[in-house]
């Protein structure tokens, strides 16, 4: 030690070695147990579509491979391999700033999970199982989109039906083997809880998941119950009841994809910017059409695969959606039944690990009851750009 003269006393000094070294052993005990990180995603490019009977449109995209997004997580170790992390993730459209949905500052999950090796509890906002959106979000987990797109009709909501996003929630994650993932999810108001349980829309959901290196296959049942009437559906609506089937098979550096989705009384056709509503398809505008009991049965096809081709790799997908309306009408003669195919490729060439260039495209057509809205149902949409991750 040192010592630093005074005129009234000596006053002894650790060298700066000395304290160098004690910091240096104290900051690892300090922040070994917690983390915080910040991610996300930034896809940008311009699109070109056509709707039937439209004209022509260039426009600015955001999102043309992967949702622009941001997030931040944090992670603390409990001891006896519990944890507890949080997950905050918002949208974004690249090409103004503005957040992806208006109001909502994390609107792709709002989540605080306890975890353990008995499993994970989150609770908050929260994408769905059925549906592409967040950490729960089963579509990505199972690979089932052979596209790995979610422009417009290149996602697999261009012809499923999803349950988008759910408020109040609680969702049960567990892997009793490497291979076999199991999750539960319970939503207590799908937008709000405020009202009695018997007064607010309930969601319950279920997957399963059996997985090998090159070989998956999965399942996913959920349950709309709807206790309060909203924009398409009655109080009294019966149950939205929705299965998902899913699977796919490498074959060297092919990959396969298949799945099967059946829909009982729907309020939509497809999902996200790509639903179809009964006042879209024909059957009016009138409180009656949209309280209707009774919604959609649908059922839906997909096939695609992957294959590297001159450094980067090419996607293809082809989906085929039947629908009936089985609701109330103010047209007796409306058609009833229509059916809609997706066809679509993407070609994906990486500038380094996080960055890569893209192009993608799909056309489809619309048939029967899908006429009443041909400019959406029949339609050509490209998009070109630049997708970053962080």
């Amino acid at each position: 030690m040192e010592v630093l003269k005074t005129k009234e006393k000596k006053v002894p000094r650790m060298s700066n070695k000395f304290l160098t070294f004690c910091l240096l052993c104290a900051v690892p005990a300090v922040y070994a147990q917690s983390t915080v990180s910040v991610y996300g995603v930034v896809d940008t490019g311009f699109g070109v579509m056509k709707g039937k009977g439209q004209q022509t449109s260039v426009q600015a995209v955001s999102g043309g491979n992967a949702a622009s997004r941001w997030g931040l997580t944090g992670k603390e170790e409990l001891g006896n391999g519990n944890y507890v992390k949080f997950i905050l993730e918002q949208g974004i459209k690249v090409n103004n700033g503005a957040p992806q949905t208006a109001g909502v500052l994390f609107d792709r999950d709002s989540l605080l999970i306890v975890g353990g090796k008995w499993g994970e509890l989150g609770f908050g906002r929260s994408g769905s199982l059925m549906g592409t959106t967040g950490y729960f979000g089963q579509f990505p987990k199972m690979g089932a989109n052979p596209m790995a797109s979610n422009f417009l009709d290149a996602a697999l909501i261009g012809s499923l039906v999803n349950s988008g996003m759910l408020n109040n929630s609680v969702t049960y994650q567990v892997k009793p083997t490497n291979s076999v993932t199991l999750t539960a999810q319970y939503s207590n108001g799908i937008s709000s809880d405020e009202d009695t349980w018997s007064k607010n829309n309930h969601y319950y959901g279920l997957s399963a998941q059996y997985k090998q290196a090159d070989f998956s296959v999965g399942t996913v049942f959920t349950v709309i119950d709807y206790r309060k009437a909203g924009a398409n559906n009655g109080a009294d609506s019966e149950p939205t009841y929705n299965l998902f089937l899913t699977a796919y098979k490498m074959f060297g550096q092919f990959r396969l994809n298949l799945g099967y989705q059946h829909v009982w009384n729907s309020r939509n056709l497809s999902g996200g910017p790509n639903a179809f509503y009964a006042k879209d398809l024909g059957f009016g505008n009138a409180a009656k059409v949209k309280e209707s009991r009774k919604g959609f049965r649908s059922d839906s096809f997909v096939i695609g695969g992957s294959y590297p081709v001159g450094g980067g790799k090419l996607f293809g997908a082809f989906k085929w959606n039947m629908g009936k309306w089985q609701g109330e009408s103010m047209k007796t003669d409306a058609d009833r039944d229509g059916d809609r195919w997706v066809a679509s490729l993407k070609y994906l060439y990486p500038l380094s690990k996080r960055t890569s260039l893209y192009a993608v495209g799909s056309y489809a057509r619309g048939t029967g009851m899908f006429k009443n809205a041909e400019s959406k149902a029949t339609r050509l949409t490209t998009a070109f750009g630049v997708c970053h991750n962080f």
